[in-house]
């Protein structure tokens, strides 16, 4: 399945603006330059599926808005989770990696 660039470049850019978000301001929240970000804001570049999440996340959107269903239902503790670990530095991954391992072990 073929992707518009425009169209996803669209909903993003969009989303942002919304919410009262600067290019900066998002870009930094993803962890992907500025110059970056306007490239997938105009429709230059498709986002790394990451990125692309981390996008999602920050701007609380869903696979719906681009035109994909997402009907999987998932628990609240599943998504929460999800969305603290695709905002996450990779120090509070590796922490928070760490502390479900020895979790893991008494549960």
């Amino acid at each position: 399945m073929e992707f518009d660039k425009k169209y996803i470049a669209q909903v993003i850019q969009n989303a942002r603006k919304q919410k009262g978000l600067k290019q900066s301001q998002l870009a930094e929240m993803v962890g992907i330059s500025e110059k970056h970000l306007s490239k997938i804001e105009t429709g230059n570049n498709y986002p790394a599926l990451d990125n692309f999440l981390k996008i999602v996340t920050v701007l609380n959107l869903s696979l719906k808005d681009f035109g994909l269903n997402d009907d999987i239902q998932q628990s609240p503790q599943k998504i929460h989770l999800q969305k603290l670990i695709n905002t996450s530095t990779e120090k509070q991954l590796d922490i928070y990696s760490n502390v479900i391992d020895v979790l893991k072990k008494y549960v």
